[in-house]
């Protein structure tokens, strides 16, 4: 199987990646002249580009890894949470945080946020790809490889279900390989903010009817979806009981989670 087959569009070619980083490498090392800086990579998709960049970076070096997880499949909750810390004290240290993507700027503004009280001498972001026109918080990135449109990229450490990462290039997905698995995951979320009781039943439904209105759902999705609001659209519905909504989670793979009674 030839992963290259799954590209729609190279969008950063080898050649390219390996000159901006050389660049790249070449500005860290004259800012930081004189001086040891710590590279804190963000696990797992910046790995190739950290250990590139390192390489290209002249100027005595350390590093660190830390590791950031996103509530779901999806941006609306904006849940970041730290599942893996720093081993190093950064207090007094010139912290360099290396990214593969920066893309809403909610993951690194919160990042930022927690290492900033751990009173660093300087904290400063290098990302190889940015989009800004996802940006939803002001964020600042000092080096910058490359601004890309909003397309669904992998390769160079970036990923789709843990797999491309070993592409060479940066590539746009094709659409069909990864539409399906990203709407499951934006079912499942909005289920998860109605059980969590983030958002109302009826603001689940009438989500639920726009996403069918929409079309180009595969047909298990598009069934799943009509089969909720059947059961939770009804005039006076107050909910699904547990074993339907057991039901419907375990289509999307999932198991149903809560304690007694029906969830209103």
């Amino acid at each position: 199987m030839d992963l290259s087959n799954d590209i729609a569009e190279i969008l950063v070619s080898e050649e390219q990646i390996q000159a901006k980083v050389a660049e790249l490498g070449a500005r860290i090392s004259a800012d930081y002249a004189g001086q040891e800086i710590l590279l804190v990579g963000l696990l797992r998709g910046a790995i190739v580009f950290l250990s590139d960049l390192m390489r290209a970076i002249t100027i005595p070096i350390r590093l660190d890894f830390i590791g950031i997880s996103s509530y779901g499949m999806s941006t609306d909750s904006g849940a970041v949470r730290l599942i893996m810390d720093l081993e190093t004290d950064i207090a007094g240290k010139h912290v360099l945080l290396v990214e593969d993507i920066v893309d809403t700027g909610k993951t690194l503004a919160y990042l930022t946020e927690n290492l900033k009280t751990r009173q660093p001498a300087s904290l400063r972001i290098c990302a190889l790809l940015d989009k800004p026109d996802r940006r939803q918080v002001p964020i600042t990135v000092d080096y910058v490889g490359f601004a890309i449109p909003d397309k669904f990229v992998v390769g160079y450490g970036l990923d789709f279900a843990e797999g491309y990462r070993n592409l060479p290039f940066v590539g746009v997905l094709k659409e069909h390989l990864y539409k399906e698995v990203v709407m499951r995951g934006a079912i499942l979320q909005r289920i998860n903010r109605y059980l969590s009781r983030e958002i109302t039943l009826a603001q689940l439904v009438a989500w639920a009817q726009e996403t069918l209105a929409a079309g180009g759902l595969s047909p298990d999705d598009d069934r799943l979806l009509r089969d909720l609001v059947d059961l939770a659209g009804k005039p006076g519905s107050r909910g699904l009981t547990i074993e339907e909504w057991a039901d419907l989670l375990a289509r999307l793979g999932q198991e149903l989670r809560v304690s007694t009674g029906p969830l209103l």
